[in-house]
This record gives structure tokens, sequence and C-alpha cells, in this order.
């Protein structure tokens, strides 16, 4: 696993390099970044592991490839196939072999040193290490001689998990994003179908374009259906799509009619802010769109507001019943996310402590294995002191690390909510607190989507260039082996 290293005062990225022993272009390669001449004090840095190189090991007399693959518990055939062998009865001696899922390490032999001490330091056997070294009297090693040690490189098997995220048909940088994701991501969740009250549903720009861009990665496009109108959420768009009979069924009509044109994978009901009261109303929507969408192979998942108990009444979270829910779709998506908010005080976005309250309470009455957990990729810049007029402004990871370089900045790092924070003073003197997420943030909530057993992971921005940071997807990818969808002609996707 790539370890995380925060940078120090004074660091320059060839002596982090040198540091870790690897090399300058493979630390751009896996954190992408834009500007590696402007490292900030608290900047994180991924380190990936040095590249593993197979064991050689040299053929003597008496060698066959049936012995060479009993010692090194591996097989005839692989052998055989990593080396282009076309007969496996027959090898030369004198000739190099590669040992697949082996490495050689090398070691400098140390005054007192035997081959029995070396081989328990580095757990292989005495007589491995003779083989391996062409040592004929395994009592005569000598101080300074150099030895190959022969170590097995274990299996890693990372957790499966299937990865979303929101992405915006009608905005600039979406391929940007898409590319950057690569094989990071199961579905992208097309932003946004809004329901017109009517029974009808207003399709993004762009919408068949970025759904052939997903299928160009091999990413499952759905449509995600809101009750988005102006610049709000509005409580009454939904009551009127849900509470009308008539307009209900034609919706659901509508949505079926889009997914089957545009050839998507399925839908995501992203309905906010709606009355409390209408939990009901809701729940029997739902109901009656996965009845309908079942039958023809769609995924049928929804956007949550995250609570930590049952909360009927109130605002935002009281409309979701996540019992009932958790009976009829496919997948919840919870938005783990906006405890700090742009109209809100400076505070952590997803604090850690808040995401697993609610991700604990969510596992007690939905299984996990529907659950995805909702991770912020964006920052929010609050000017100070808060009032109730001030906004902050998001920025993503790659502003942030350049806000701090231009301000002279250190990024700090909060414990307790397990987040990154920024503290600077803009030029027209204004003080400003902004709180984000980076890799330290992103591999906590990961492994608490692994604790939990969760389905997976989703991701939201307002920006599709907030995806375009590679330094996410290499530690995504590095935590988890993401599942993708088998590709195919698009009438095949379902």
């Amino acid at each position: 696993m790539m370890e995380i290293y925060v940078i120090q005062p004074g660091d320059t990225l060839a002596a982090v390099a040198a540091k870790f022993g690897v090399s300058v272009d493979r630390l751009l390669e896996v954190n992408d970044l834009p500007h590696p001449d402007r490292l900030v004090p608290g900047q994180v840095v991924l380190i990936p592991e040095p590249p593993q190189h197979f064991l050689m090991y040299t053929v003597v007399p008496g060698d066959t490839l049936h012995k060479l693959a009993q010692i090194f518990n591996t097989s005839v055939q692989v052998i055989a196939e990593v080396n282009d062998i076309e007969d496996p009865n027959y090898i030369e001696a004198g000739s190099e072999l590669v040992i697949p899922g082996w490495i050689g390490i090398e070691y400098t032999v140390r005054p007192g040193d035997t081959l029995w001490s070396i081989g328990r330091q580095f757990g292989v056997s005495p007589g491995l290490i003779a083989r391996v070294n062409r040592i004929e009297n395994p009592s005569l090693i000598f101080p300074w001689q150099a030895l190959i040690i022969p170590q097995q490189v274990p299996d890693v098997i990372k957790q499966e998990t299937e990865t979303i995220a929101y992405v915006f048909p009608d905005g600039p940088g979406l391929r940007e994003a898409l590319d950057a994701a690569g094989q990071c991501l199961t579905y992208a969740a097309l932003f946004q179908f809004r329901v017109d009250g009517a029974g009808g549903l207003i399709e993004p720009e762009g919408a068949q374009e970025a759904v052939e861009a997903c299928k160009q990665q091999g990413i499952a496009p759905m449509a995600v259906v809101t009750n988005w109108r102006g610049d709000l959420f509005q409580p009454d768009l939904a009551r009127s799509v849900m509470a009308d009979s008539a307009i209900r069924t034609q919706t659901i009509s509508s949505i079926q009619s889009v997914l089957r044109r545009l050839e998507l994978y399925g839908v995501n009901v992203d309905f906010e802010n709606m009355f409390p009261e209408d939990r009901p109303l809701y729940t029997r929507f739902i109901r009656e769109l996965r009845d309908s969408l079942k039958p023809d192979g769609y995924l049928v998942t929804i956007a949550v507001a995250p609570k930590d108990a049952d909360r009927p009444n109130a605002p935002w979270v009281g409309t979701f019943d996540y019992a009932a829910l958790g009976e009829l779709v496919d997948i919840m998506y919870i938005m783990t996310y906006e405890w700090g908010w742009i109209g809100g005080p400076p505070m952590p976005i997803a604090p850690i402590n808040q995401v697993r309250r609610v991700l604990a309470y969510a596992t007690s009455i939905v299984p996990s294995d529907k659950i995805l957990q909702g991770i912020p990729l964006y920052g929010y810049d609050w000017p100070l002191p808060d009032t109730p007029e001030s906004r902050a402004a998001a920025l993503s990871l790659a502003e942030v690390y350049d806000l701090a370089y231009r301000r002279g900045a250190s990024i700090g790092y909060d414990d307790i909510s397990q987040s990154p924070w920024l503290r600077y003073s803009d030029e027209g003197g204004v003080r400003h607190e902004l709180w984000f997420e980076d890799p330290r943030s992103l591999r906590v909530k990961f492994e608490l989507a692994q604790e939990f057993a969760l389905r997976g992971v989703g991701f939201w921005s307002n920006h599709n260039a907030h995806y375009a940071f590679g330094q996410i997807w290499s530690l995504l990818c590095d935590t988890f082996s993401v599942v993708r969808l088998p590709r195919g002609p698009a009438q095949d996707w379902r």
C-alpha cells in the first residue's frame, strides 16, 4: 500500500524521492502535481512502493522446471510462460530464469553473520539462499560478501468496491475528469435530469455525449433525477410529482423513456429539501419506480441525506425512511458531507466522527452491501469573521495547494475530525479559514467503508474539474479493487 508523506519545511520533490528510493518521475506519475516545484508544509504526497523485480535464478546441472516449481512454490507452466520456454522438459545449465512471484533483496554480509542467521532475519531457508547465490559450502560466507536474498511476494487481496462520481454533462472538463478517474469508477451519475412537475423531465445539455464518454472509459452511466428548479431543491416540486397519481405515473414513464433512449444503466433519484411530512409519498414513489424499472434490469439507486437516528419530523432528513427505502433500492448513496457548508460557519466538511455515527446507524437497518459512502472532493474557503452574509468559495485540492503556496501558508490537520485545514490572509488583509479533503482524510474514509463492509464509496463535487486531480484516484485504486462492469455494445450494459 502506498505511504502518505507530509511535506516538511525545506522539502523538495527530489529530496522526497531520494528519501524513499523512488524516482521523481514516479512521484509525479502517482501524484499528478500541477506545480511540483511549489510544495508547501503540510501538503501530502503519495509514496509508491519501489518497483518489484522478479528473482533471477541461474540453472545448475540437475535442475528441472518441476524441481524449481516445487522449491519456489509455483508451477511448471507459470515458469515456462514467463521465460518463453517452449519445451518445459528441457532447461540448459547456466541459463537464467525469472522466478515469478519472487523478488531478490540485496544484502551485504556483516561480521558474525551465518546463512542460518540471515535466513532467520528474512524468513527464508538457508538452503534457498545458498541455492540462489550458488554457494556450494553454506558455512563459507565472509563479511562484505554481496548476497541476493529471495523473498516471496505475498498476494495482496484488495477489497472489492463499487464507486460512483456525480458529474455534469453540461459543464466543462467532463472528459478530462473521466480520463483522470480512468479505471477507478464503476458508475457515473449524470447530474441532472430535472422533473418539471407535470410528468416530464428536463434533460441536461450534452447528455448523449456524456453517455458516450462514459462508455468509452468502461464506466456505467446513470441519470440523476432531481427536484431542482432555479437554484434550489424545491420541496413543492417534489410534492407535485409524488402526490398526484397521474403525474407520478407519467414522471416514472418519462424516466423509463430516458433510460431506454440514452441506453443508461439505471437511475439515481436525488430529491432533496423535501417536506418531512411527505415521507410516505417519497417511499411510495421509489416503490413504484422500482416496480416499473426492475423488469428491464435497470439499477434503482437513491441519494439520501445523512442522519444518525430516525428523525421523521426533521428538515432535510425526515423524508428518508432508511429502513423502508433500503428494502426497495439497489444502492443507497448517503451524502456523508456538508457539516461544513457554503453558508455555515467554518468547520470540517465531512468530519470522520460524524460520518462514523451516520454509517453505524445506517448499517444497523440497511444491508451494508447496498450502501455507498459519499465523499466530498472539494474544499470550502470561508472569509473571516464569519457572518450570516458571508459565503464560502469551493476549491479543488489542486487549487488549495496552489493557494497555500501563493500565500506562504502551511497546511494543518485536525486529528479529531481527521480533516486538513488552511488559514491565510488575502491581498486585502482579510483572514480566511479553509477546510478540505486530502489523501490523509480520504484514506480514513476508505478505511471506514472497509470497516462497515459497504458496497463502496461515491464522490460529489459541483465542478467536473475537481475530479481531474490524479492523486485521488491513485489512492483509491491502491486501496480497493474497483468493480468494473462488463463492456460491450450499448444495449448490453444492462
